[in-house]
């Protein structure tokens, strides 16, 4: 079984997730070592390095593939070989192509969607809450890695729109672009900033958070690690649960299951995640009913 992961081995979310997926195959009673022989890789977040390093990655063949990221589930789409995978962090994986139903995958691909491109309207409300005195909505969105993006870019725009907000896309293609993009957002005045789930955010969310803290923009993350990396806040589904339920499909699929009658699972629940030290820097006052609906606040 090989396992493949848009981040580096030294990101501590690599290893944390590793640690997950080991626990959640021995409660089936699969241990990496002994009866199951299990390999961690990173294959990046760009989708042509992703193409070049697979063959050399998969050879030998595994028995199954546990792949994280959209990009990764993407090129595995492409490849000749009908090898079980089961995908997890996709977002709407019928509209990319990946599946044909979400009840009836189809194929040798199912897994574990991250969220529906409808959050993104919800992302701005909560911002809003958050710090109301934002005029703009900003949404740093890297198509490459995250083609749910563009989904969530109208589902931002729209709901912006609608409370009077001004929408503010911005389309990423490298990480020497993001600097110059938080001095402008700072420029303007009154921003919010939303940021696109996708491996390339994932892998510099410390670049990220800092920018966002240096210039003073209240900003929403789509996940929980974001704001461990020193963001404000985040709206979205718990990574640990992806690698907990993977590794029920992985067992099903090496007790003969396929994945084809595997249906794809979405995120049970999202968890709303509070930075009160950010918070308190970026002089935002959060109103005693926001805090209470907060799922963990971080201090």
């Amino acid at each position: 079984m090989t396992v493949l992961f848009p981040m580096p081995k030294s990101d501590p979310y690599f290893v944390e997730n590793e640690r997950v997926l080991k626990e959640s195959l021995r409660k089936y009673g699969w241990e990496a070592g002994q009866n199951l022989t299990l390999t961690f890789a990173s294959v990046g977040s760009d989708p042509a390095r992703i193409e070049t390093v697979l063959p050399e990655v998969l050879q030998p063949e595994p028995d199954v593939i546990v792949s994280r990221s959209t990009a990764v589930a993407l090129a595995l789409r492409r490849r000749a070989q009908e090898t079980p995978v089961v995908f997890l962090q996709v977002s709407d994986p019928v509209a990319q192509g990946i599946v044909s139903t979400m009840q009836k995958p189809g194929g040798n691909m199912t897994g574990f969607t991250v969220l529906e491109p409808s959050v993104g309207g919800k992302w701005v409300e909560l911002l809003r809450e958050i710090a109301p005195d934002v005029k703009r909505i900003a949404f740093l969105q890297h198509g490459a890695s995250s083609p749910v993006s563009l989904a969530l870019a109208e589902a931002i725009e729209q709901v912006s729109r609608s409370l009077g907000l001004e929408p503010l896309i911005i389309p990423l293609r490298e990480r020497a672009d993001l600097e110059p993009t938080f001095a402008r957002l700072s420029a303007l005045g009154q921003v919010g900033l939303l940021v696109a789930p996708g491996a390339f955010t994932l892998s510099n969310r410390s670049l990220i958070t800092s920018l966002a803290a240096r210039y003073r923009i209240s900003a929403l993350y789509p996940f929980r690690y974001f704001v461990t990396a020193g963001g404000l806040a985040s709206y979205g589904s718990e990574e640990a649960v992806w690698f907990q339920q993977a590794g029920d499909y992985v067992n099903r699929i090496l007790h003969g299951a396929k994945p084809s009658d595997l249906p794809i699972q979405g995120p049970n629940r999202l968890s709303f995640i509070l930075n009160a030290t950010v918070a308190e820097n970026l002089d935002l006052t959060i109103a005693p009913a926001l805090l209470a609906r907060a799922d963990e606040i971080i201090d």
